[in-house]
């Protein structure tokens, strides 16, 4: 199973990468991939899987691929594109580039995205022909039934 874990829960005040998110369902039209918030429950066992805490996440999505195998950062981004349709395993190429150049990118955009992307004041639920791919949705859908 392949799982981007990510700040899902609270993705209204990422509004980049919950876009991100949103993108990567629309894009992976196999239903290659699977999302994980980070503060949930389901996701600690890929933390420690990891060797990983929460707080490092927060910071940086996280790819898992299997048992042993995972990526951060722009890593993450490339390796998550080459589960994608063509065009955009071709993105692959990058990963030449010297990882702590590319990171250096991906912090420079984390850093600047509600400057450039501003920051959204409520979150939606997926939507019922996508929540499937969420591994934590009993998680998800008990949120907003409380919220709600």
């Amino acid at each position: 199973m392949r799982v981007i874990c990510t700040r899902l829960l609270s993705a209204c005040r990422k509004p980049l990468e919950f876009s991100g998110v949103n993108w990567v369902i629309k894009v992976d039209k196999e239903k290659k991939i699977s999302f994980c918030a980070v503060q949930s429950e389901v996701a600690k066992p890929y933390l420690l899987l990891c060797g990983l805490t929460k707080e490092d996440v927060l910071k940086r999505f996280l790819f898992v691929e299997g048992p042993g195998q995972y990526s951060q950062a722009s890593t993450a981004a490339l390796r998550v594109a080459l589960y994608l349709p063509f065009p955009y395993p071709i993105l692959g190429a990058l990963s030449v580039i010297p990882a702590p150049f590319r990171d250096a990118v991906y912090d420079y955009v984390a850093k600047h995205r509600y400057k450039w992307f501003g920051q959204a004041v409520s979150c939606i639920l997926p939507k019922d022909d996508v929540i499937d791919r969420f591994i934590d949705r009993a998680e998800i859908l008990a949120k907003y039934r409380q919220d709600g």
